[in-house]
């Protein structure tokens, strides 16, 4: 009998470290595709693209020089829309670092953007997120960023 009790306990554990991991798949899947829309909506400037494919209507933005946290679209939107403006391309390159439970997540990336002034030198910048699973799929629902790489 106790054998049986452990073996059950060992296979619902598996069963749901099985589930575990086939979620963190499915979010870092999911995220993945949020970066490279963004990167097609920088590419395209598209800004109102990038607002709706990346952020929740609820976002909070604060980083590197903000003398206030950005709250929702519109407040984002003066500033993703001179990003589009001003950048040529970016790439979003992920950190390893980053975690989901069924709704709530966090991950980890380095932009690296080239202006659209061929003579302005290339930037970084690293960026927090934290995720919400929604009805349209994963969006940001916080950023924090600084210049630099991770």
């Amino acid at each position: 009998m106790k054998s049986r009790t452990i073996a059950a306990m060992f296979a619902a554990f598996s069963v749901a470290t099985g589930a575990h991991a086939a979620g963190q798949q499915d979010f870092g899947k999911a995220v993945e595709q949020r970066y490279r829309a963004v990167e097609g909506t920088i590419k395209a400037r598209d800004g109102a693209r990038w607002l709706t494919e990346f952020y929740s209507p609820e976002a909070v933005v604060v980083g590197e020089g903000s003398k206030e946290a950005l709250r929702g679209h519109d407040a984002l939107r003066p500033v993703v829309n001179g990003i589009v403006k001003d950048t040529r391309s970016c790439t979003i390159r992920p950190d390893a670092a980053r975690q989901a439970s069924a709704d709530l997540g966090y991950s980890f990336v380095t932009y690296q953007c080239s202006p659209a002034d061929a003579a302005a030198a290339d930037y970084q910048v690293r960026a927090l997120f934290v995720w919400k699973k929604t009805p349209a799929g994963w969006r940001v629902v916080a950023e924090s960023y600084t210049m630099g790489s991770m």
